[in-house]
């Protein structure tokens, strides 16, 4: 066998292997029991039981024809047929010698496979005005544009232990300050370290913002009201007393103006609902046992 022979033979496997793939994908996507429900004059043929219908034949033959520039023949009609039963046989072999007990990639691939076919099944492409509407006024700041924030802060570094009597003594000046009405900005200038970056004196979105603070500090701000101060609060090499300097919400759009992003977020959260429905309802009918170990 020269060189060329082999890796003909590699080619044809592994163009086998993708072929089992996308069959067995296509079967366990199947309702289980769609072929065996078919009665004898809806099968064109039945292989070892399970059914091919003639809806699926007249759809790969018409594929067939649309790659051909001549008038069909018997012996096309024969080849179609004779490549769906080649299909429903390697399927079940590659079930018969357990493909999706050993194959993480295939598992994979099944479970993703299944996935789709229950959104298709489930999932709601059909929108109805009220529904829309519904979803749009319980859901508005989703819609909205991020919140924009302009936040000063008073930074004390962490001391060298949990109870360093020098930082504690730092952080109760800053709150005694702050209570009596001191300005935060000469209090930061009097008590406070120096952190880089400096925060800008302009307002931030919360991912701009977060740059400067990190996620937790930034979550932090954009829940105050403005004008408030917070008391220390944890950073990553100290703590913070942020002053919200302004905190301007997002206002969301009109519904007329952004009906077809709410529409696409409505399908999301139907497609959402149903396949949570449909993995409940799998979970709530298999015998699942856990290790002493595994998590609960």
């Amino acid at each position: 066998m020269n060189e060329d022979d082999g890796y003909e033979k590699l080619l044809r496997r592994g163009l086998a292997i993708a072929a089992l793939l996308g069959l067995l994908i296509a079967l366990v996507a199947a309702t289980p029991g769609d072929r065996a429900r078919l009665s004898d004059a809806a099968a064109i043929a039945k292989i070892n039981g399970r059914h091919i219908d003639r809806t699926e034949y007249a759809s790969a033959y018409q594929a067939l024809l649309s790659d051909k520039n001549k008038a069909p023949t018997q012996d096309d009609k024969k080849l179609v047929l004779d490549r769906l039963i080649e299909e429903e046989l390697l399927v079940q072999r590659g079930i018969e010698i357990g493909l999706l007990d050993g194959d993480s990639a295939v598992r994979k691939a099944v479970a993703i496979a299944v996935i789709e076919f229950v959104l298709a099944q489930e999932g709601s492409d059909a929108v109805r005005e009220p529904a829309l509407r519904a979803y749009y006024e319980e859901n508005k700041q989703l819609f909205a544009p991020a919140s924009r924030l302009q936040v000063a802060q008073i930074f004390i570094p962490y001391g060298d232990t949990a109870n360093d009597v020098e930082t504690i003594a730092r952080l109760d000046q800053v709150r005694a300050a702050l209570r009596q009405g001191d300005d935060f900005t000469a209090t930061a200038a009097a008590l406070g370290s120096e952190i880089l970056p400096d925060l800008p004196r302009v307002m931030l979105t919360p991912a701009k913002m977060t740059d400067y603070l990190g996620p937790n500090l930034t979550a932090a701000a954009a829940s105050l009201p403005q004008g408030s101060i917070s008391d220390a609060l944890a950073g990553p090499t100290g703590w913070h007393f942020l002053k919200i300097i302004r905190n301007q919400p997002g206002v969301p759009p009109d519904f007329d103006t952004i009906r077809s992003q709410i529409i696409d977020a409505l399908r999301r959260s139907n497609d959402d609902n149903a396949l949570r429905n449909y993995l409940d309802w799998l979970r709530g009918r298999a015998d699942i046992v856990f290790a002493p170990d595994a998590p609960q």
